[in-house]
């Protein structure tokens, strides 16, 4: 009805309106669905513009699609530009080796599987097939990091893994935009395009330098004198000016605008004022991106696919299995332990949003059949919405997969060199002392969630056993000051005295103290005249063993009895 209002009485209800209508109605309803079930948002972003493209509503609408694709290029300026002030420097060093070494590893596998394979069986040019498989190589960060969040698994190896290879495809597919318009000029050999990409790189060197001085002298004056306004909308429009500014700079010097976005975001990120930028910008970036993946999925031809739709699932699932190797052969080089290189794999092997912005992108400097743009949104959509069932599967699967061979981590036999490298690096972890049945579930359970542990005991078959399973354990006692140095205890976060003694505890926990302030003690007790005498020590997590014996009598006689604490009943 609201086409056919647009079309008939374009002066009663102006045909963008009625387009903007239909998109945001559409887009709240499918969203409101795909929470109830717990599924992406973005997929409802898709499939809204699927839905929309294959009903033929927006026939009746003047000029619908290139409205939604104007309003696609500012989602993704924007986008860009938060990205860059999101872009994390401090990250980016802290997990240099995971960034630069595993993604390196993922994205070139990636390239060479899916770039030679498109050159063979669809015979593109092997430059369009090696750019598009970089594109297909691209993980949504968003979902992955969301993904170990929800699974409690925030902080844990795995997610430090899939933070650092995301930093690295941010970087790749910021290359990627820099470099495309040069690598597809028309009519150019090999060494014309090396010749343009060096003069693109030239430009960027040119570009960086203007923003840096930009950033460096006139931002800073420019934001403290609109801050001193206190105008909430003129800081917001001061953020668009610089966005929009420094991007058209950009392309003055023949970059592009998302990349002249991306910079604009990295000069603002070095000032004081970068969160509240960031927190002002969010709002547009989101309504403008959620027009942008609708626009995608309106290039999902429904007909096409659904009369090929055997040939789409078996590249569907060739893609996931062809990502989830390559991230897996990452985490083997980064030595990330068995399920949580498994988890991190499996978070990282959708196609994500970078690639549905770069494939316009590329679509619009060298024509992308259409097959293959239908197929790889389709595979996004999917792979994304996906994502958290995938490592759902992959978590029940972990313990299964961790006993193949090549799956298990760093369960290689240690030896005294790789024992002494591995103490000199490890840090952030927890120092468990006593490997009886308390300390045995500790170590497992933290292990789980790839928490490095070094385990310190007195019984040299245990400490043997445990090195030959590649573990790293050191056979000594703790309150010697060369096993607490072994042992780290200056980087440590946790020590764990995992037996009922408390002289131990009493003994090392002043030097704990002066050496590493800031560790946590975990200390057991069997008397409460013990547990007090801890306490007054200044050791405030102790485990009462009676206490903890006790409590654990009475919840299985109210289980055997069908007993209802009152606490619970209220």
């Amino acid at each position: 009805m609201l086409a056919l209002l647009a079309h008939s009485s374009p002066n009663l209800i102006p045909p963008f309106f009625v387009l903007l209508t239909l998109v945001f109605l559409t887009v709240v309803g499918l969203s409101l669905l795909l929470a109830r079930f717990r599924q992406s948002m973005m997929g409802g972003y898709f499939l809204c513009g699927a839905i929309l493209a294959n009903c033929g509503i927006l026939s009746g609408i003047p000029g619908a699609e290139e409205s939604i694709n104007s309003l696609a290029e500012i989602g993704i300026i924007l986008l860009m530009f938060a990205l860059g002030i999101e872009f994390s420097m401090d990250q980016l060093r802290l997990l240099r080796k995971t960034a630069f070494i595993g993604g390196s590893i993922q994205m070139g596998l990636c390239m060479l599987f899916f770039g030679f394979g498109l050159h063979l069986l669809m015979k593109l040019p092997l430059a369009d097939a090696l750019v598009i498989g970089a594109i297909i190589g691209l993980s949504s960060t968003a979902v992955s990091l969301k993904s170990f969040h929800e699974f409690g698994l925030s902080g844990t190896s795995g997610a430090r893994m899939a933070l650092g290879i995301a930093l690295f495809q941010d970087i790749f597919a910021v290359m990627l935009v820099a470099v495309m318009p040069q690598i597809f000029a028309p009519g150019e050999t090999v060494m014309g395009t090396f010749a343009n990409v060096g003069v693109a790189a030239g430009k960027g060197v040119v570009f960086l330098i203007g923003a840096w001085l930009i950033g460096k002298y006139i931002l800073p004056r420019l934001m403290l004198a609109v801050s001193r306004t206190k105008s909430r909308e003129l800081f917001t429009m001061t953020v668009l000016a610089i966005c929009s500014g420094i991007a058209m700079m950009a392309s003055l010097l023949g970059l592009s605008l998302a990349l002249g976005a991306f910079i604009a975001g990295l000069v603002v990120s070095g000032s004081y004022y970068s969160h509240r930028v960031l927190s002002e910008i969010l709002p547009f970036r989101d309504i403008f991106l959620t027009i942008f993946f609708v626009s995608a999925g309106l290039l999902i031809n429904v007909n096409e696919l659904w009369e090929h739709l055997g040939t789409v699932t078996l590249i569907t699932v060739s893609v996931l299995v062809i990502k989830l190797a390559s991230c897996l052969v990452a985490s083997w080089a980064l030595n990330v332990p068995g399920r949580m290189g498994i988890m991190a794999s499996t978070s990282l092997m959708n196609v994500g949003e970078f690639s549905l912005v770069l494939l316009p992108f590329m679509n619009r400097i060298e024509p992308v059949a259409p097959a293959i743009t239908n197929n790889l949104f389709a595979i996004a959509a999917v792979s994304m919405g996906l994502t958290p069932v995938f490592m759902k599967i992959a978590s029940r699967l972990a313990p299964v997969l961790t006993r193949v061979p090549g799956f298990g981590g760093s369960r290689r036999k240690m030896t005294t060199e790789t024992l002494t490298s591995k103490l000199a690096t490890i840090q952030d972890h927890a120092i468990i002392c006593g490997y009886g049945p308390v300390g045995q579930r500790l170590h497992h359970d933290l292990e789980k969630y790839g928490i490095a542990c070094i385990i310190v005991d007195l019984n040299a078959d245990t400490v043997k056993r445990l090195l030959n399973q590649g573990v790293t354990a050191i056979l000594g006692d703790i309150q010697h000051s060369v096993t607490m140095d072994l042992a780290g205890v200056a980087k440590a976060r946790l020590i764990a005295f995992t037996f009922p003694d408390i002289a131990p505890a009493l003994s090392t926990y002043p030097v704990l103290m002066s050496v590493n302030p800031d560790i946590h003690v975990i200390a057991r007790a069997k008397f409460p005249s013990e547990v007090a005498r801890l306490k007054i020590e200044g050791i405030a997590s102790v485990i009462h063993d009676e206490v903890e014996t006790g409590g654990a009598a009475i919840r299985k006689a109210h289980q055997i009895f069908d007993i209802i604490p009152e606490e619970t009943q209220a």
